[in-house]
């Protein structure tokens, strides 16, 4: 069987002929890439390259995120500035302005919010002024060229945007502001996140008439960002909604839980997802893989080795026991994978010796 045949067939029910091995080595390929540390064998070659070379699956969500372009209304004004240190994002409308600003990080290979683009409530009309204008296109000449890049390594998969709340929280607002615009401002910002969420729908119509099969849900859930009145009340409507109308479209759901979770693990099966992703169990989480497997209850887990187990301080034998209780516990019901990535100071040799265990494993 090929990867792609396999994590269908997991999905499926259907028996495999060994378990999928998908680390998400990206971002320590960057990293390594840009300070020129990558080990001499992988120097000039590209990821693809390396992936074949290990012997594991690529995750390929990161490669198709351009396939849905937003387009933006004919009365907004939208330009986005870069440089070295950073980029500045603003949006101009008739009715007011708006302006965010990310940071790159020291190696400049990912981003962090220095001014977030919504200061207040009060930008809430500018904003939904932006969000209920937008359009979304689907690239098919752009979806072609990476699957056929891709072949059968791996299976494509789009992202969707941190949905509801979560994008307040995470992306837009910050933390801080949006708790106090709920304690302050409920009824405004109840408004906002239903504009949000219709922008959200529009972008999933498209997807539903798409020939991606897999749709994740890029939430980044963490219990301590979206503890459990806030996710009952605006994230779980959301994915049961949302769920139903992609599987009826014949889509897998997958959503990325990348944070402490054992509060929230109770109602993964009542979301409707068929998978969650990068969930850390102990030691980098708060759930144990035994509470994980009971609570997800048949669901595929996508991931599942903590990250720290890559570095130099945990011992490879160490990372074997784990790799082999996570196989005991959750075959055939996972695509095994890093939680959440491979470190840049991560040992690659180590990603090679799961792929080894892997090889050996009967599902």
């Amino acid at each position: 069987m090929t990867p792609l045949e396999r994590i269908l067939a997991t999905f499926e029910g259907k028996r495999c002929d060994k378990i999928v091995w998908q680390p998400r080595i990206d971002h320590w390929y960057d990293v390594n890439k840009k300070l020129g540390t990558l080990p001499p064998e992988y120097k000039g070659r590209e990821l693809l390259e390396i992936y074949d070379d290990l012997e594991a699956s690529p995750r390929t969500y990161r490669l198709f995120e351009p396939t849905i372009k937003v387009i933006q209304g004919n009365s907004v004004d939208m330009t986005t500035v870069e440089d070295e240190e950073k980029i500045v994002t603003t949006y101009v409308t008739p009715i007011g302005k708006l302006r965010g600003v990310q940071a790159r990080t020291v190696h400049g290979t990912t981003t962090y919010h220095t001014e977030y683009l919504l200061k207040g409530a009060e930008d809430f009309r500018t904003f939904a002024y932006v969000l209920e204008r937008q359009s979304f296109e689907f690239d098919k000449q752009l979806y072609e060229k990476i699957s056929s890049m891709i072949g059968e390594r791996s299976q494509p998969i789009i992202n969707l945007p941190w949905a509801s709340i979560q994008r307040l929280t995470v992306d837009w607002m910050g933390f801080q502001k949006t708790v106090l615009s709920l304690w302050k401002h409920p009824r405004e910002i109840n408004e906002f996140i239903q504009t949000i969420e219709d922008n959200d729908s529009r972008r999933i119509d498209l997807i539903k008439k798409t020939p991606f099969k897999f749709v994740n849900f890029a939430d980044n859930i963490d219990q301590d960002l979206v503890p459990p009145p806030l996710f009952e009340k605006y994230m779980l409507p959301w994915y049961k909604k949302k769920t139903a109308e992609l599987h009826k479209a014949g889509k897998i759901c997958v959503s990325h839980w990348d944070g402490n979770v054992k509060l929230l693990v109770r109602h993964a099966r009542d979301t409707g997802l068929d998978s969650l992703e990068c969930v850390p169990p102990v030691p980098m989480g708060n759930v144990t893989l035994e509470e994980l497997h009971e609570a997800m209850n048949g669901m595929v887990l996508f991931d599942g080795i903590p990250a720290n187990h890559f570095l130099s301080w945990v011992s490879k034998k160490e990372l074997e026991d784990f790799t082999k209780k996570i196989l005991r516990i959750f075959s055939p019901k996972i695509i095994l994978g890093i939680s959440d990535q491979l470190p840049p100071d991560g040992d690659i040799e180590k990603v090679r010796m799961v792929s080894e265990i892997v090889e050996r494993f009967a599902p």
